[in-house]
């Protein structure tokens, strides 16, 4: 059906549609692939992650990414447990995977994207990836076994900063509040 005086609004030029949306797609397989590499290495699980990648990209409404994700995560069961940077950037990558998986189920294939678009989930992603990232470091050097089997912290210890963690918590959330300080 085609209607001769129809036209797209006059501002659609001006909006900075500039992005193709495949590329969110195309970023998932790359992403999806780099970890694959980094978790299995060279190996023939790589193709398990490069099926799972394209597939997960091509077929979004299967949920086929969080796969993927668990996937990725079964392959750290086989590693020490310590602190590697295999395990921080896979930390970082599942992530990303997760944000670009959810983009990808709203997102059509023929779409045209704001670059603005992309600034509150990576804001989002910045935030949550530094906490995270702290936490993960501070708490692999603390629980984790060394090669030799010797664990930093002991379970009295781990009573002792997870009393001292839940007090500080209690602080802040059950403490004067600025506001609350101006006013009297």
């Amino acid at each position: 059906m085609k209607l001769p005086g129809m036209m797209g609004p006059p501002e659609l030029p001006t909006a900075g549609a500039r992005i193709p949306g495949v590329t969110v797609r195309a970023a998932f397989v790359l992403a999806g692939v780099l970890l694959t590499a980094a978790d299995y290495g060279l190996r023939g699980w790589l193709g398990v992650g490069i099926v799972l990648s394209v597939a997960a990209a091509w077929f979004p409404r299967y949920l086929l990414g969080w796969v993927l994700i668990l996937f990725l995560a079964v392959g750290q069961l086989a590693r020490h447990p310590g602190l590697s940077w295999q395990l921080l950037v896979l930390l970082a990558g599942v992530h990303l995977l997760h944000v670009l998986a959810m983009l990808m189920l709203e997102l059509p294939w023929r779409s045209w994207l704001a670059p603005a678009l992309f600034v509150a989930p990576l804001r989002r992603f910045v935030v949550i990836q530094v906490t995270t990232q702290l936490l993960a470091v501070l708490a692999l050097l603390l629980l984790a076994p060394s090669h030799d089997g010797h664990r930093p912290l002991s379970i009295g210890g781990l009573a002792v900063v997870g009393s001292a963690a839940l007090t500080g918590l209690g602080m802040l959330l059950f403490g004067p509040r600025a506001d609350e300080d101006r006013e009297g």
